[in-house]
């Protein structure tokens, strides 16, 4: 009997998964069951590579993040203005706000110290003006470079590139 996969390799096996899929880019609003929930598997976002992939290492963000909005939507503003577990998730503000609160914290500009399995929060703006605007996690696979490959959904359909540095970084976190 094969021994199960440790939870970092899970996460980055399940997110190279909408990469294979090539899941359409679809940032509409979906009702979703909770907890566990999804939208169709055909359709995702940026957000959905990383609840998809830490989903099949037992980490569900959609009720992390609804259970921690719930118990202080302040922390939230100014991304939650109105609870909805369908959502809340499934937007890169309120879960880089959940990292924050739960998750360690790391370095964003040191490329040595991201691993497999990390999740990293951009900004196509630089700051002060940055907003988090994608996520990703972070490949298993080196570039060309030497430097980790991103798994990520900008649209229309995920890849796993070098665009690790590639634009502004103000999250990066592991939670394994």
């Amino acid at each position: 009997m094969a021994a199960a996969p440790s939870p970092v390799t899970a996460v980055v096996s399940r997110a190279r998964e909408e990469v294979v899929r090539r899941v359409s880019y679809d940032a509409s609003w979906f009702a979703i069951r909770y907890p566990n929930g999804d939208p169709d598997p055909s359709v995702g976002v940026c957000t959905d590579v990383v609840i998809r992939g830490y989903r099949a290492a037992g980490v569900d963000f959609q009720k992390l993040v609804h259970e921690d909005v719930v118990r202080n939507l302040a922390a939230y503003d100014p991304w939650v203005k109105v609870i909805d577990s369908n959502i809340d998730h499934r937007r890169v503000g309120p879960l880089m706000t959940y990292l924050n609160r739960h998750a360690k914290k790391l370095p964003n500009d040191d490329n040595g110290t991201y691993l497999a399995g990390d999740i990293v929060v951009i900004a196509f703006n630089a700051c002060p003006r940055c907003s988090p605007q994608h996520i990703g996690v972070v490949s298993d696979k080196t570039g060309p470079r030497g430097v980790p490959l991103m798994i990520h959904n900008m649209g229309p359909v995920p890849s796993e590139d070098d665009t690790l540095d590639a634009w502004t970084r103000i999250g990066h976190y592991r939670v394994f």
